[in-house]
């Protein structure tokens, strides 16, 4: 399990809204642009029950594959539990994740270039100068974690001293107030290795993330605060991360403001080395704290969210409040109340109804209010998707996930919105193949996501995998053609050309209306030196799909070999006209 599963969103957050998704919204996003409104299915009035033999959607023209309705389950693995129970006044208890094998981090020492390896060669003016910041700040940081009076850990994160009497600063999604009630003591361990205790909080905010501890340790090395920064151009920085192998890691990064309309203050780091945790201090390159991490995307191509520091430096010029205890610590607002406020529920029927505009106001409103709730991210980022802001989309996705990586329908919803991004063209980017992972992962039984993935793993070249998900999505919906269709062009990859006539004799007996499943069919008998047979279905190719140039080429060269040389001709004009015709548009 990677840190990031250490988070405490990642621990308790469960309520999200993953049937609904799938199928109220999901399916209507999987039609081409421009096709007509369908009524809103069954699932709608009665999106908990499983539904058994999904419909099995029609190939537009061009072959562009649709994906099936999720065959629905109200549950993850690991029994994450479908948070529209909530609404029909059925929910249960949130179970915590406990991590009965995580013992404390080894002691954090900066990890430089020639402590790792030996140097061949004397090292250049830039790995000085890292090795001058790590040094400068590595006595001001600690790694905290949580526990319960069971010693089981509830979250891990990362803070900075901000004052000489061992004031910490860190953010406030180590001590949630999901999960509040259950902390029992906080232990945090230093850069000599040593481990104390926190005895008690100054101040803990949600909204802002700001949360003050107060560590045992009384003479402590303070890192300095830089406020009043400005984002609007990236710019270099460097995360604190913490690794349970390598300890301190000093990684290189660059900041910058989130200036869409879904940003809402919070800053976007990206780097290469090291997703650093929840808390993580971000310094500039005078080794000052300009940001603390609040949400990471736990994804090998690491991306957080910051919010700058300037409500710390606030809060710290301020006379200090008293100290309070740990058993103190805000419990409200509750993920249950958040699902239960009656402007989540009033933005959750606009949506319902697609009244986008509308809802897109009120769900930016409650996301200020509940800034650290997956679901309100996860809504607001499914009506982008509906408004076509796909990059709108994939950051709020972004964020629903780092609040909440066992959700696997917020990996299927920001894999999808993902591929939206990124249209027809090819990318070396991973994220949408490493998000559908996850939502199988998760959503073990989500036929869609299965799909998906196999589809990613055809454009990468990965066929075997590819055959391994297909077999998976026909398990699951054995009535979808195009499940059968996408098998039938692997199987043909992998030289199983009996295996692929298989596949494609029952995609076209479930769905006679693929004109690209035709097309295949086509060249497989071509293949198998059956023109004849080649030929009918090169024709019904173009009867379904008149403008495919290439299948009025085959069936021409099918009627040759099959004697019927004035047809051939016939269909050869036409390709060539058509070919014409396609050239002159372009």
């Amino acid at each position: 399990m990677s840190q990031s599963s250490h988070n405490p969103f990642s621990l308790v957050m469960r309520l999200c809204l993953p049937l609904l998704f799938l199928t109220t919204f999901l399916p209507m996003l999987l039609l081409a642009q421009g096709a007509a409104e369908k009524p809103l299915p069954p699932g709608v009035l009665d999106p908990i029950s499983r539904r058994q033999d999904p419909p099995v959607p029609a190939s537009p023209p061009g072959g562009e594959l649709l994906l099936p309705e999720d065959p629905g389950s109200a549950v993850d693995a690991a029994g994450y539990e479908n948070p529209l129970l909530l609404f029909q006044q059925s929910g249960k208890p949130l179970p915590l994740v406990a991590d009965p094998g995580a013992d404390l981090l080894p002691p954090l020492l900066p990890l430089l270039p020639e402590e790792d390896v030996k140097p061949t060669r004397p090292p250049t003016a830039e790995e000085e100068r890292l090795r001058a910041l790590g040094m400068k700040i590595v006595q001001g940081v600690v790694s905290l974690r949580v526990w319960d009076a069971h010693g089981s850990q509830l979250a891990i994160g990362v803070g900075c001293y901000v004052s000489p009497d061992g004031v910490i600063l860190t953010d406030t999604g180590l001590v949630h107030p999901e999960i509040a009630e259950k902390i029992d003591y906080i232990t945090a361990t230093g850069a000599d290795g040593g481990n104390h205790r926190i005895t008690g909080f100054y101040h803990a905010d949600l909204a802002t993330g700001v949360t003050l501890l107060q560590s045992e340790r009384r003479e402590t090395t303070p890192a300095e605060l830089a406020p009043g920064g400005r984002f609007l151009d990236a710019q270099p920085c460097h995360v604190l991360a913490v690794s349970e192998k390598r300890g301190l890691v000093l990684a290189d990064a660059t900041v910058q403001a989130d200036t869409s309309l879904t940003g809402l203050g919070w800053l976007n780091v990206r780097g290469q080395d090291s997703p650093g945790a929840v808390g993580s201090p971000v310094f500039d390159d005078k080794g000052r704290v300009i940001a603390i991490v609040g949400m990471k995307v736990p994804l090998k191509n690491w991306m957080n969210f910051a919010l700058p520091c300037d409500a710390a430096a606030q809060h710290i010029r301020q006379q200090r409040a008293p100290l309070q205890a740990l058993t103190a610590l805000p419990r409200q607002p509750r993920l249950r109340q958040v699902a239960q406020d009656a402007a989540f529920q009033r933005a959750f029927q606009t949506l319902q109804e697609k009244r986008l505009e509308p809802a897109l106001r009120q769900l930016i409103n409650l996301t200020k209010k509940y800034p650290r709730s997956a679901e309100c991210w996860a809504l607001l980022g499914l009506t982008a998707t509906h408004l076509g802001a796909a990059d709108e989309a994939v950051n709020c996705q972004r964020k629903a996930v780092a609040l909440d990586p066992q959700s696997g329908l917020y990996w299927h919803q920001l894999a999808f919105d993902k591929l939206r991004q990124s249209g027809k063209t090819p990318t070396h980017d991973t994220e949408d193949r490493e998000a559908l992972e996850l939502a199988v992962e998760q959503r073990p039984d989500d036929a869609l996501a299965w799909l998906l993935l196999a589809g990613r793993q055809v454009r990468a070249g990965d066929l075997g995998s590819a055959d391994d998900s297909l077999r998976r999505v026909m398990l699951l919906a054995p009535g979808h053609a195009q499940a059968w269709y996408l098998s039938a062009y692997v199987r043909g990859r992998l030289r199983d050309y009996e295996g692929a006539q298989t596949a494609i004799s029952r995609s076209l007996k479930l769905d006679p209306s693929n004109a690209e499943a035709w097309y295949y069919q086509g060249l497989l008998l071509d293949r198998a030196n059956a023109p004849g047979e080649a030929a009918k279905a090169y024709r019904n190719t173009v009867r379904l799909r008149p403008n495919h140039p290439q299948a009025w080429k085959n069936l021409a060269y099918s009627l040759k070999k099959s004697g019927r040389a004035t047809e051939a001709r016939q269909a050869f004009a036409e390709h060539q006209r058509r070919a014409k015709e396609d050239h002159s548009t372009k």
